[in-house]
């Protein structure tokens, strides 16, 4: 997908334009009333009529802004739309959101107008964590029809706040704009991401203090199948501090990406600590002496910190409570667990360096845009042999030589004066890898039974693991194999705590076949996870990222009843893209002298991104994949 990245500089801003369309609290106009769909996109549940906020400062530099939403409920599966929650930083009451009004809107049944205002009594605080709060109110007696208002104010302690302003969002938007005014010392850089089939409406006059952004009739954008991140596609404009004039001179922040380099190794939260001894760990590096390879220590150092750290949930760069604090409490955010295992590794003698990364939820970075706030996330890179390991030991379940799922398909930074820059991490030789085996029995009453085996390597076993631990034995088999009327018994996961081998899993199952007269259905495809087709959407708005390639092979073995002959076998097919990077093998065969069928499936995807403009050539493999998989051997009773 093509996008434009514009960069401004923002400074000496004295005056506001007042062209806008006006949308005062309360008031509703008979085009809103009568709507009845969202004109460019019919199938929306809802519909925000107005996003609007205008960010300005006080005398004492404070960042106010006044937000104002006005949403149009559309269907009832729109309701959601009626739950708001507003965020904010609450540590060290660094936000707080004041002057919170809300009313609902509904026509009574002679179509008068009944607005009800939200008393005070409606507004709940929630901490969300150490960092955030939220308010909470819900809109009473929603329906169909339904108007829905509110606005507050955003009272933060510096411009430090100002957030990134959002045209998009899972609703879509008819009217969104946003207005910006910085105090005169300050610069702010920003870019706008779009698509370039959306315009957008940029004012800044000469002289002016005001800068007014604007975008119309945006479509609502939903978490798509497989989509790398819906952050990269959301249109916005992105803010970060890019300097300042104190009167003696002017200052730049993080004008190059070395620049950013200086300045986070020289920040205290985060440089400043990476030579850090931070005690108590004689018997973990008296193990490491005994490992002969650096690979061996890698691993020692990694298992130790996550065998007996814990990630708190919050995602970061920094540690605000220092590395010793962190480590001698045993549990931290992210950024803090990753910078004591930076410091570990060095103690280990290995050569480490921290690395901001974006996590494919996060989004892209744009790599022309030197802004540390684009990264969520702090790892460890360690390098042997010239090769880089990418260490998070907040991941309880990916082993240290493979690359997190997460940053598959990203580019990170990796924080070093020498040998930093940004890096692309992309897929390595290793691929998700199942194989699933069953051998199998039908009887003359249609009943399919019989044991099936599965061994699962690299990101299929980390996948397999992690799904089986947080989800627990009942919730993970109901999940993957009890469905479509199959049963499964004596279940068993094998090797889940060795990530050096194959994990494996071994159960029985029994399931009835479709019965049409003197004809029986048996299905081919049982336990390859391809249920359901994932693109069957005629447009998409991402690009497809699957993480890392696959290879998945399923072979089915199944002894015949001596009543019933086959009388339709599958043909055997080999399906492929043009680039083949995608090959689809089906086989089905009949041996006569076992009397058993013998299927065996392999789903071969040997690239794992895909932009969304060959998202056609994709949708349509897939279709025709799925054609042949639900092609099933039909036997008939003698």
């Amino acid at each position: 997908m093509k996008k434009f990245f514009f960069l401004f500089t923002i400074v000496f801003f004295n005056h506001f334009f007042g062209q806008a369309q006006d949308f005062s609290y309360g008031v509703i106009t008979r085009e809103e009333l009568d709507l009845k769909e969202c004109p460019f996109d019919k199938d929306a549940n809802a519909v925000v009529l107005m996003d609007e906020a205008k960010s300005d400062y006080d005398d004492e530099g404070h960042l106010i802004t006044d937000h104002h939403v006005k949403i149009k409920i559309l269907k009832e599966k729109g309701f959601d739309a009626a739950n708001v929650e507003i965020y904010y930083y609450r540590k060290d009451d660094f936000e707080d959101i004041l002057k919170l009004q809300a009313m609902i809107i509904n026509a009574d049944a002679t179509g008068k107008l009944v607005m009800e205002e939200l008393s005070s009594k409606s507004f709940y605080r929630k901490t969300e964590n150490e960092r955030l709060g939220k308010m909470i109110f819900t809109f009473p007696g929603v329906k169909v029809g339904s108007i829905i208002e509110y606005k507050y104010q955003s009272f933060m302690k510096n411009y430090n706040g100002l957030r990134d302003w959002y045209f998009q969002q899972y609703f879509p938007i008819l009217h969104s704009r946003f207005t910006v005014r910085v105090e005169p010392h300050l610069e702010f850089a920003y870019r706008v991401n779009k698509r370039p089939d959306f315009p957008i409406v940029l004012k800044q006059e000469t002289g002016s203090d005001l800068v007014y952004f604007e975008m119309n009739n945006i479509p609502g954008l939903s978490n798509e199948t497989y989509m790398d991140s819906r952050e990269d596609y959301l249109q916005k404009v992105i803010f970060q501090l890019s300097g300042f004039n104190n009167g003696f001179g002017k200052s730049n922040y993080m004008t190059s990406w070395d620049e950013v380099i200086k300045e986070l190794l020289l920040d205290k939260n985060f440089g400043l600590l990476l030579n850090k001894n931070i005690g108590g760990t004689k018997e973990l590096m008296d193990a490491v002496k005994t490992k002969a390879t650096e690979e061996e220590k890698m691993a020692i150092v990694y298992n130790y910190v996550r065998a007996n750290m814990s990630w708190n949930g919050i995602y970061s760069k920094y540690a605000m409570e220092g590395v010793k604090d962190t480590w001698s409490k045993k549990k931290g955010t992210s950024g803090e667990v990753n910078l004591v295992l930076v410091n570990l590794l060095k103690d280990a003698d290995l050569e480490v360096y921290p690395v901001l990364v974006s996590e494919r939820f996060n989004g892209k970075v744009a790599v022309d845009y030197p802004f540390v706030d684009q990264f969520n996330n702090v790892f460890a890179c360690v390098v042997i042999k010239g090769k880089k390991y990418y260490l998070d030991a907040t991941d309880a379940y990916t082993p240290a030589q493979m690359t997190p799922n997460d940053i598959l398909n990203t580019t990170a930074l990796i924080v070093n004066r020498k040998n930093g820059g940004l890096v692309n991490i992309s897929n390595d030789s290793l691929k998700y890898n199942d194989f699933i085996s069953s051998q199998v029995e039908l009887d003359d009453k249609g009943i399919l039974s019989g044991e099936t085996y599965i061994s699962a390597r690299d990101y299929a076993r980390v996948k397999r693991v992690h799904d089986f631990k947080e989800k627990g034995k009942e919730k993970y088999i109901a999940g993957l194999y009890q469905k479509n009327g199959i049963t499964v018994n004596d279940f068993e996961f094998l090797n889940e705590n060795n990530d050096s081998i194959p994990s494996e899993e071994k159960f029985k199952f029994n399931t009835s076949l479709a019965v049409g007269g003197d004809y029986l259905y048996m299905p081919i495809n049982i336990f390859s996870e391809f249920d359901n087709n994932p693109f069957i959407s005629d447009n998409r708005f991402s690009n497809v990222n699957f993480g890392y390639k696959r290879t998945i092979t399923t072979n089915m073995v199944v002894s015949l009843p001596k009543n019933y002959v086959i009388d339709a076998l599958p043909k055997t097919i080999t399906m492929s893209t043009p680039d083949k990077d995608i090959v689809f093998n089906r086989s089905v065969s009949y041996d006569k002298e076992n009397n058993q069928v013998i299927c065996m499936l392999v789903f071969d995807f040997k690239k794992s991104l895909y932009t969304y403009d060959e998202y056609p050539m994709l949708k349509e493999v897939f279709k025709k994949m799925f054609t042949y998989l639900k092609e099933p051997v039909v036997l008939k009773k003698k």
